[in-house]
């Protein structure tokens, strides 16, 4: 399995936005991610890739567990992420210009 989350769960100063979620995706498989603002969607991405770190349950890339800042890292090579805001891009405000940067 490429990605897994077992029993996931963060916040933000005391409000549950993930609670207890279980998800896994196989390679090659594509999933569409749709809710009202607020319900989750850039959190639980944002858990994905490290930038945001579950209070309870655990994130697995390609079966192992991530929990530090290097495992994290490794989680970032095979898995991708653009930001829903421009001004969050790396270092310059587009997509394109990050990437030929």
């Amino acid at each position: 399995m490429l990605l897994e989350l077992r029993g996931v769960s963060c916040g933000y100063e005391g409000r549950e936005v993930l609670k207890n979620l279980d998800l896994g995706l196989e390679p090659g498989q594509r999933v569409g991610l749709a809710g009202h603002t607020g319900s989750g969607k850039t959190t639980l991405l944002r858990t994905i890739m490290g930038l945001v770190r579950p209070d309870a349950g655990q994130v697995l890339v390609q079966g192992r567990v991530c929990a530090r800042d290097a495992d994290f890292a490794q989680a970032r090579r095979v898995l991708g992420y653009l930001f829903q805001h421009p001004d969050d891009q790396l270092f310059c405000p587009t997509v394109l210009e990050d990437v030929a940067f």
